[in-house]
């Protein structure tokens, strides 16, 4: 089988194409046929870091997907061969993938496998942040930054479905971007090029401040973010695409009460990852089938244009997922 890898270069990783072997799924695995593949902007900032002269090889770092069971291993329960499936999982970039069935998550009868696999990835992502960090509670306002990301647009649906009150997305483009934020459920869009866009988000509140922020820039956002919270605010951060660092005001986050919660699943075992892939598919899989939450997909690309797709993603003009069709 084709397998993806990105070699180290002196201006930053690129990609490989090489062949590697098709193994039999182990215990409790399952062997999936992949069809498509949805890319995050984590590959962006990784590529960047990446330079070297050549000697260091990496497996590409895709953990969604969608395809078919072709393979079972033993003891394997609740799945089929030939069911047609998507999930976030790891080493995802390759023909074939092996990996714990109880990863695994039923694809809607109706869907293409362009938008089963743009769900994964951020569905998981935004319902764990939503749900189980941010505890978000019908009748309360969460912000989201970054709306127009894959999490971004993910969150604002959940939080739709789950009652918030107001949802408010932030954006840097609203011209181009709000109508869609608006039709996923955004009842505001706030533009984070305007220095005031803090006192936007309170005066959306009747001045109380927003209770749950998902945030997915980081550090250039901080500031404002904690501005714009109210007493005993939670805010997750689930990305830094705009940089790690930056200072807090501790009084601040001491006279609110806030919390500032950190995530990732970089650090956790596969039994948590597996386990926030269980809470999504309980929480959220009717909602998928029934078309209250959908995906959103930006567009697709052939798996041999990969570099493309990822050049794509970097003009950051697209709004939801970009998909690579093996």
């Amino acid at each position: 089988m084709k397998a993806l890898y990105v070699v180290a270069g002196p201006e930053g990783g690129k990609f490989r194409f090489d062949d590697a072997p098709v193994t039999d799924p182990g215990p409790g695995q399952a062997r999936v046929r992949v069809r498509a593949s949805g890319l995050n902007r984590g590959v962006v900032m990784f590529l960047a870091a990446q330079r070297g002269d050549g000697s260091r090889v990496f497996p590409m770092g895709i953990v969604e997907f969608a395809g078919e069971v072709d393979a079972l291993g033993e003891g394997v329960e609740g799945v089929s061969v030939g069911d047609r499936v998507m999930a976030r999982g790891p080493d995802a970039a390759a023909e074939f993938v092996n990996l714990d069935a109880r990863f695994l998550v039923p694809v809607p009868a109706d869907w293409s496998w362009e938008q089963a696999a743009a769900v994964p990835n951020v569905f998981v992502t935004s319902h764990d942040a939503v749900v189980t960090n941010g505890r978000l509670q019908p009748g309360e306002s969460l912000l989201v930054t970054g709306g127009a990301s894959g999490v971004g647009t993910a969150t604002l649906q959940i939080a739709r479905l789950l009652g918030a009150s107001p949802v408010i997305a932030t954006t840097r483009t609203p011209g181009a971007k709000g109508a869609t934020l608006e039709e996923l459920g955004a009842d505001l869009i706030v533009d984070t090029t305007e220095p005031d866009w803090p006192e936007l988000v309170r005066k959306a509140t009747d001045d109380k401040g927003v209770d749950v922020v998902i945030d997915t820039v980081g550090a250039p956002l901080l500031a404002g973010n904690l501005d714009a919270m109210a007493l005993c605010g939670r805010l997750v951060s689930v990305g830094r695409t705009g940089g790690t660092t930056d200072e807090i005001d501790l009084d601040l986050v001491a006279l609110k009460r806030l919390q500032l919660i950190g995530v990732t699943f970089r650090t956790r075992t596969v039994e948590e990852d597996i386990a926030c892939s269980r809470r999504f598919a309980e929480d959220l899989l009717g909602a998928l089938d029934d078309g209250r939450l959908r995906p959103v997909l930006h567009g697709s690309f052939p798996w041999e244009e990969i570099e493309a797709a990822y050049a794509s993603m970097a003009e950051d003009n697209h709004i939801g997922k970009i998909v690579a069709i093996l």
